[in-house]
């Protein structure tokens, strides 16, 4: 038989062990090329408001799947060389020589590569038609997709893929230069220390791992408490949690999985057998990859969270800083506008309204930290109107009502209800009962500057008016000049308003598409990259299953004659599947909660159901790898029993 019959027999002799491998890397080629392919669709771009940012995003994007990518495929080379290690050492013992067994490898690994880039390259080809369509709806966009094919696009993907098999090749022939042949023979068998006691260092290691990562927690909830530490916080949770997460796959685990095997007194059933003992020592092994797998976990189900809680709260933050369809800088354009619209028949309702500058003590009803909000001193400004702008609001002589305080302000200034207010202008002080906190702002940015406004009755604003410091009435007093559509705001009334030669304005539907365009494709490249790393991690998670079953043929030869059904040797892999892959994911889902619930005000203004959203997504599609790890174990099972 010569060299090339034996590879081809050998290829499709495995082919059926590499059946996930060869998706995954088509998946990761479809995954890059749609992504340059989009990068490239200029008619997209041109569209879109956000183009240049679009771009960007998609860059940013590449080069963060080309690290994914590069990371999956040389360490599930190395799984699979070390599932290999007998075949090749038998190569060995029949007389080939080192450069033939890895000239087998180089057109193993040809076979494979090129052909998963070629299919590849044609079902991203689909694929990226199909992401453009929902990037397109996401950020709500209506363009029509058409079928665009470039050949730079095919030139990057095929320049990087040609790369990884350049590194691939590298690494297997270190790995024959490295290995000797008996090493080879007895890789497989190399003891992970199955026999050996839970010893008092453990226990030590396994307590220390949790009680770093839980008070790694706490930090990270005292955040914002403690502003001025905030950059020796946040290395300090990154320290506690990443370190202690190691620490707990690599003692914490073992130690809890004993405390439960101890609980049972010597009554030890198949699942104990085949999950607990197993999983303790497995997983003290693979310590470091668990830990990688958990840490960029959190940070994929963190980002995503961040990026779709923006998205989620496009509409509510917009509608809190700019409450009116259109804002004006001047009474002109106001009266512009005005004329304009009379003229095209659209109804609308003008809105001209004063507001004063005035100090707030931070004490009664507010209790704020000024040095965090970088206020000066410790002064605390308010915008004051009149409640005469507002039909709905009724107040008496001695109350007052706070609007325009999204989550991020509250985090820095607290209000108690029924509490005095009070109002500072040199010697004069007015006191207020706040009576209502409302987040919606009744200014816009562009004249409230971020301030919260207080509305109070009518006799008591000309009062606070009169008694302004000569530096405030210096000033002068704020005016806002704004515009509602009666039949609601629509784009063809902006682009017919929105004319060069027009005079400048503001517009709530013009912010909230570029928000919407902007937080749309941030959130599209940050779900493309975790769900390419989530399909990795799992695949990565999935051989090493693949392996393990392998390892473990004889021993429910072992079991099932000793008396457990097969049923129960499955029932016990099931549960082996369960901590093997649900470990890791529990512990990423709580450290992307922990992060998100840090600072998620700073990014919109709602929490539990994006983030809910997200967890579930990727919970989900998670775990279909430990079902096909179970499905793959239960064939081995059926193939040894027989």
């Amino acid at each position: 038989m010569n060299l090339n019959r034996i590879i081809l027999k050998n290829f499709f002799r495995n082919i059926k062990n590499y059946g996930l491998y060869i998706f995954a890397l088509i998946f990761s080629v479809s995954l890059y090329f749609s992504f340059v392919l989009m990068s490239k669709d200029e008619s997209a771009a041109d569209e879109l408001s956000s183009g240049t940012m679009m771009s960007t995003g998609f860059i940013v994007g590449s080069v963060l799947l080309i690290v994914i990518i590069v990371t999956f495929v040389m360490f599930a080379n190395t799984i699979f060389l070390k599932r290999r290690n007998q075949e090749l050492a038998l190569f060995q013992l029949i007389g080939l020589n080192r450069g033939r067994v890895f000239r087998i490898l180089v057109l193993e690994n040809a076979i494979i590569y090129f052909g998963s880039l070629v299919v590849g390259i044609l079902f991203g080809f689909l694929l990226s038609r199909m992401l453009m369509m929902i990037l397109l709806r996401i950020m709500q966009v209506e363009l029509s997709v058409g079928l665009n094919f470039s050949m730079a696009a095919v030139g990057q993907t095929a320049l990087l893929f040609i790369g990884i098999f350049i590194l691939l090749m590298i690494q297997n022939f270190i790995f024959l230069r490295r290995t000797n042949l008996l090493q080879m023979m007895m890789m497989n068998q190399a003891s992970e220390s199955d026999t050996r006691r839970i010893g008092t260092g453990t226990v030590l290691m396994g307590i220390l791992g949790l009680a770093m990562v839980a008070v790694g927690y706490y930090f990270s909830t005292q955040l914002m408490e403690n502003v001025s530490l905030i950059f020796l916080l946040v290395f300090g949770v990154l320290g506690l949690t990443i370190i202690g997460t190691y620490i707990t796959f690599k003692f914490s685990v073992a130690f809890v999985l004993n405390m439960i095997r101890k609980s049972k007194k010597g009554h030890v059933s198949v699942t104990d057998v085949l999950s607990l003992t197993r999983i303790m020592f497995k997983m003290k092994s693979n310590a470091f990859l668990l830990t990688l797998i958990a840490v960029i976990s959190a940070l994929s189900i963190g980002l995503m969270s961040m990026s779709y809680i923006t998205y989620y709260s496009t509409e509510k933050m917009v509608e809190n800083t700019m409450p009116h369809d259109y804002v004006f800088y001047e009474e002109e354009a106001l009266e512009f506008y005005e004329e304009l619209l009379d003229e095209e028949g659209v109804d609308y309702e003008s809105i001209q309204m004063p507001a004063v500058d005035y100090e707030a003590k931070t004490e009664g009803a507010i209790s704020a930290d000024l040095e965090a909000l970088d206020f000066n001193g410790s002064t605390l400004y308010v915008n004051v109107v009149s409640e005469a702008h507002f039909g709905s609001v009724a107040l008496g002589p001695n109350e007052t009502i706070i609007t325009g305080t999204p989550s991020v302000m509250q985090t820095f200034i607290d209000y108690t209800l029924h509490a005095p207010m009070t109002f500072v202008s040199d010697d004069y002080e007015r006191s207020l009962e706040l009576v209502d906190i409302k987040e919606t702002a009744v200014l816009p940015s562009m004249v409230s500057y971020g301030s919260p406004t207080a509305i109070v009755d009518e006799t008591v604003y000309q009062e606070l008016s009169e008694h302004q410091s000569e530096e405030m009435q210096e000033q002068g007093v704020k005016m806002l000049h704004a515009i509602d559509i009666t039949e609601g705001d629509s784009m063809d009334i902006l682009n017919m308003m929105n004319r060069e030669e027009n005079p400048v304005f503001e517009s709530k539907i013009q912010q909230q598409t570029g928000q919407l365009q902007a937080s749309g494709m941030t959130m599209f490249v940050i779900a493309f990259v975790g769900f390419a790393f989530l399909v990795t991690s799992g695949c990565i998670l999935y051989f090493k299953q693949v392996g393990e079953s392998e390892d473990e043929k004889g021993s429910y030869n072992v079991l099932r004659k000793l008396g457990f059904s097969e049923r129960e040797i499955i029932r016990g892999l099931s549960f082996k599947m369960i901590i093997t892959f649900g470990v890791p994911l529990l512990i990423g889902l709580l450290h992307a909660y922990f992060a998100v619930n840090a600072g998620w005000f700073l990014f919109g203004t709602e929490m539990w159901t994006p983030m809910l959203i997200v967890m579930g997504v990727y919970a989900l599609f998670y775990s279909l790898f430990a079902l096909l790890s179970l499905v793959h174990y239960k064939k081995v099972v059926k193939e040894s029993l027989t």
